[in-house]
Order: C-alpha cells, then structure tokens, then sequence
C-alpha cells in the first residue's frame, strides 16, 4: 500500500481510501467465455487518497478513467472488492447495514444529471424534505421551515416550494440537488461532474454557490470533473485518475503549474487559455478501457516519452516533492 498522502494540517483526515479496487466480468455468458476468455474490465485498481476536513479535493480525469466508480465505491453504492474506506476513523465498509443508514446521512450525492436524480413526480419540498423526515424525524411546519432554509441557502426561496422538477430551468435543478445534499448536514459530498451538464453562464454560477458554501459551512468535498479548470477553480489538491489508477497527485499549484506526469501536461495542453487562441493541443488517441491490461502503465499506449519499461512492471505511485506523488519512470 502506498505511503499515507497527508492532508492540509496532518491531522487525522475525514476520509480515508485505501488501495481500492473494483473490477467488471464483461465476459458475457458461457459461450462468449470459452471463446473469447475472461474479459475483465480493471475500473478502480489500487486508488489510495486521503481528504482532511474542510477541504475539496478534485478527481479528475478523462471518462474512464474511474472517478466516478471511485465515489460510488467510496459511498457503498457498489459493492467493493478489497481496500479501505474510513469516514473519520470508522470503517465504512464494515459497517453493518443498520449502521449503514445512519452513515448515509454523513455521504451526500450531488450528481451530474439534475433532472434525472430529482424525483419528477415530487415537489421540491419533498425532495428536500423527505431526508429530514428519515434522519431527523421532522414532519409538518418545522420541515417547511427547514426547507425554505435550504432553498435561501442555495439563492431559491419559499416560492419554490410546491414546484415539480420540470418546472425549473437546468442551474435551478441543480441547486435543488444541492440543498438536498446539505439536508442532512453531511460530514462529506461527493459531487459527480455536478456543472457539466449546464451552460457555461450557469456552471459558473453553480460553481460560485459551492465555493460560497464550502467556505460559509467548511463543507469537506470529493469534486469530480474532466474540466482541469474547474478543478483548478474549487480544489485544494487534485487527484489525476487514468485507466483505474492514479497518475499524479498534489496541491492545486503544484498539479496546475509543475505538472510531472505525461498525462497531467497532456490534460493541460487540451484546455483553452484565454488570450492563445490556436494554442490547443488535441491528446492523441482514445482513453484506455483497462480491459485484461497488462502490468504497466496505463497510459503508454498514448504517452510521447515512454521507453520499453513502461509496458514491463507496474509503475508505483512515489513523491517527488513533498506532498507531490507521480506514477512515471521519467517524472
């Protein structure tokens, strides 16, 4: 298992994952197995990182790569197949399904899709409500009241109240799904690529509302996106993700200015800077499937500076500075 990455002030970190994996049998049946063998689909391969309190940390990668697998694994909504998870020192995955539900309210969602993961045929102070009623016992008035909280805190009001989902616009969805997330006052959020499915006017709305939060509520945050700007915008380290394993990891400044990993650089050549217009540089190739994979790195195949090692041995994930990790012979 790789070394302990640290957090903000060393203390003991709010979330713990360690060495995670999670593999798919995309085999078929029995037929489709004898002809063609196992196929396996390597999803989350060994992912260790660590969140301190009050902190945001960006996964980021291209899709593949696992970040989304990552959080689901993390919040017990697929099954894991070895590694850790640790909530403020209690283990998750050993939790008995009783203890399960209480933790459930300490792990908030905010997903991708607004009007997919809001219930249609509820109003908003059901879908809002409903986990105050589970893990609050609030009912009648004082609900209401609770929720009209909520709605002010993410800049809707009482007005909204009786709404369905498709009466609002795609930013208002999701700012629902974002007092929902708060309903239970979570110890973590994980947020899954929570602006990208808006319009860039509204994602930078979005984005303001959650830095607004996090800082009002010290809110503790796994931000998942492919955007490398976005995760410049709301993280405090970010975690490169390729192909089931991580990349590199560190400080934002660090990652975003001295990036060591070929495909860190890469991910940064492809987003756009104002004021260079012509400058992109498109990464060649198509994100690996780690299907069956061999025992080197994951993104040889694409990478400008490998050599013959790179394909032979697994590449370990190591420091290169303090607090900075690469997984690359030539980092």
């Amino acid at each position: 298992m790789m070394e302990s990455l640290g957090t903000i002030d060393g203390t003991l970190p709010l979330l713990s994952v360690r060495d995670l994996v999670r593999y798919f049998d995309v085999s078929g049946g029995t037929f489709r197995r004898l002809l063609y063998g196992r196929r396996t689909v390597q999803a989350v391969d060994g992912v260790s990182f660590e969140v301190a309190r009050g902190e945001t940390l960006g996964l980021v990668g291209e899709s593949g790569s696992g970040k989304s697998t990552t959080a689901k694994l993390i919040a017990r909504l697929l099954p894991v197949m070895s590694g850790d998870v640790f909530l403020a020192g209690r283990d998750i995955l050993k939790a008995s399904p009783g203890e399960m539900k209480a933790l459930r309210k300490d792990i908030q969602f905010i997903f991708q899709d607004p009007f997919s993961s809001l219930n249609p045929r509820m109003r908003t102070e059901m879908i809002i409500g409903r986990a105050l009623t589970i893990h609050f016992g609030l009912h009648g008035e004082a609900r209401r009241e609770r929720v009209v909280q909520l709605l002010e805190q993410v800049g809707l009001s009482s007005q909204h109240l009786e709404r369905y989902p498709h009466e609002f616009s795609g930013g208002q969805r999701q700012r629902i799904s974002v007092a929902r997330a708060l309903a239970t006052e979570p110890s973590l959020i994980l947020a899954d690529e929570p602006v990208s499915s808006l319009d860039v006017s509204i994602q930078a709305q979005v984005l303001a509302l959650l830095q607004d939060l996090r800082t009002r509520l010290r809110l503790t945050m796994v931000f998942i996106t492919h955007d490398l700007n976005v995760a410049e915008y709301v993280s405090d380290r970010i975690v490169v993700m390729y192909g089931g394993k991580i990349m590199e990891e560190g400080s934002t400044d660090v990652v975003m200015q001295r990036p060591r990993h070929p495909y860190t650089k890469a991910l940064l050549d492809t987003r756009p800077r104002i004021g260079q217009p012509g400058q992109l540089r498109p990464l060649e190739g198509e994100p690996a499937v780690p299907l069956n994979p061999g025992p080197g790195c994951r993104f040889a195949s694409r990478c400008p500076v490998r050599i013959g090692e790179c394909t032979e041995r697994p590449i370990p994930l190591v420091q290169t500075t303090k607090g900075h990790h690469v997984a690359c012979i030539k980092a």
